[in-house]
């Protein structure tokens, strides 16, 4: 059998190295040293607390027979406390800081206004006949969810028209309705589609 011409590969053997321990051992228990109380090996941890004078569990503190006297901390003299005003035209200077806690009224929006008025004029009060509609009615709504959102919207409508008569009656200014843009008094040309601070 001929030789092989490349020379056996030799093995690398890993070193390794013994890591020194990094702990230190604790010493022994020294006891009470600053007290005159000797500490007694023989005896429990709790036996020399209780020769000593302390006590081993903090939840203990302040527990006696008497419930109505606390022991174990000196009680804080503190002064008096205000007094809660019941006025209701009193009030705090932070509580005017916040804001009024109104209840959030979700409103059908217009998108879906658009739509249930399609389905209205196309099919009349045929609920089983919008839901069939899958070119109106592209998100496939069922016809008692149809029912409730159109007969929300018709009460909508109606609360609107209301609120718009009692202000042209009133003569105050006729409220936003539903759908219109918010038109800020002094808009941000910044935030406009094209802007014209960034050439």
């Amino acid at each position: 059998m001929p030789r092989a011409k490349t020379r056996p590969k030799q093995r690398r053997g890993i070193v390794k190295v013994r890591v020194k321990p990094q702990r230190k051992k604790a010493g022994a228990a020294q006891g009470l040293q600053a007290s005159q109380i000797t500490y007694d090996p023989s005896q429990t941890q709790f036996a020399n607390y209780k020769a000593a004078g302390l006590l081993a569990d903090s939840n203990q503190i302040g527990r006696s027979t008497d419930k109505n006297r606390v022991t174990g901390y000196t009680p804080r003299v503190k002064g008096p406390s205000a007094e809660l005003s019941h006025d209701p035209s009193i009030q705090h200077p932070l509580e005017l800081e916040m804001p009024l806690g109104e209840k959030t009224i979700r409103k059908v929006p217009p998108g879906e206004c658009a739509v249930l008025r399609k389905l209205l004029d196309k099919h009349g009060e045929d609920y089983t006949a919008m839901s069939r509609d899958t070119r109106i009615n592209t998100h496939q709504h069922t016809a008692s969810h149809l029912r409730k959102r159109i007969q929300k919207m018709i009460q909508e409508d109606e609360q609107e028209a209301a609120a718009v008569t009692a202000a042209k009656h009133a003569g105050e200014r006729i409220p936003r309705l539903r759908g219109e843009r918010k038109i800020s008094k002094l808009p941000n040309k910044a935030f406009k589609r094209s802007s014209t601070n960034f050439t």
